[in-house]
């Protein structure tokens, strides 16, 4: 399944966040916000839900985030700055 076949406007992926470790990899489950169907940003890490019973659904998207390929910091469009892909 592609991306264009959901209308997410956010989803968990998994990111590489190397900045995080000194330039080295960096894996970590992350909210991922979308324009369209390209990711524009990602907040903390996730690592908890309000209620045990949305954690069946939040379960669910973290293991669709395990299918996808890892976005990678650069992936993301910087402020102030237009992509250049």
């Amino acid at each position: 399944m592609s991306m264009e076949e959901f209308d997410f406007t956010w989803n968990y992926r998994i990111v590489n966040c190397k900045s995080d470790n000194g330039g080295e990899d960096w894996y970590s489950l992350q909210e991922v916000h979308y324009e369209g169907s390209k990711p524009r940003g990602y907040g903390a890490p996730c690592n908890g839900v309000r209620g045990h019973g949305s954690l069946r659904e939040v379960w669910k998207m973290i293991n669709r985030a395990m299918e996808l390929p890892p976005l990678q910091e650069e992936d993301f469009k910087k402020d102030g700055q237009d992509e250049e892909k």
